[in-house]
């Protein structure tokens, strides 16, 4: 049986990108707990040569783009507009 971290490493290295919503949803946790284990699945694949790649989040009314957050959690408001209608960051594992 694998553990939800061995399921989220699955998961991000079949599929092509995931929100921390879809990952929560598929391993029935809560979102603050795949963020967590995101961070160790992080460290985790490190030693195979692999890394976690991040789509940004972009706020849906102004466009601004929240790259080179080194933070997993999805941001909740936009630094330009103030606008809380912000796109999920995706997830995927890809190889260094």
């Amino acid at each position: 049986m694998k553990t939800r971290r061995e399921k989220i490493i699955e998961l991000l290295s079949k599929h092509e990108e995931m929100t921390l919503l879809e990952l929560a949803d598929l391993t029935n946790v809560p979102v603050k707990v795949v963020v967590q284990d995101l961070d160790s699945v992080r460290k985790t694949i490190r030693s195979e040569k692999k890394r976690i790649e991040v789509r940004p989040a972009i706020c849906m009314n102004c466009n601004y783009t929240f790259s080179g957050r080194s933070r997993i959690s999805d941001p909740h408001k936009c630094p330009e507009c103030h606008s809380e209608r912000i796109s999920p960051q995706k997830f995927r594992i890809a190889s260094s």
